[in-house]
């Protein structure tokens, strides 16, 4: 025979069986928010159980007493520089290979079918 504890946990094994099974039938959609729910269930269970043992809080930044070097800004400053340069370039060499338009013609085209077999006599 099984114990109560065994019964507990066999029960609650099989209420997420069930509850993932259902949420999967509904779609992709419900499965998300049903997989955040669960994510955010267990951060805050983390959460409590940290407060309880007397976790250490999050650690905070320091804040920051050097400046930056002028290298990093002229390195900055010629990166942005030279992505500058490549885009012009891009720029130059499609409006260079772009195709010219034929002239306009002279006149419309014709939709009468031109007589085969006869040439065209030069005018006197």
């Amino acid at each position: 025979m099984t114990t109560a504890p065994d019964r507990a946990t066999a029960k609650k094994a099989l209420g997420i069986a069930r509850e993932t099974a259902t949420t999967l039938a509904k779609g992709p959609a419900a499965t998300g928010f049903v997989v955040t729910r669960k994510g955010v269930q267990v951060l805050r269970a983390r959460r409590a159980r940290a407060r309880e043992d007397g976790g250490v809080s999050t650690p905070v930044r320091a804040p920051r007493t050097t400046r930056r070097s002028g290298r990093s800004r002229v390195l900055r400053l010629g990166l942005l520089g030279l992505v500058a340069a490549a885009a012009a370039g891009a720029i130059a060499a499609a409006r260079s290979r772009r195709t010219e338009l034929p002239p306009p013609a002279a006149e419309p085209p014709r939709l009468d079918t031109p007589v085969t077999g006869t040439s065209p006599q030069p005018q006197q």
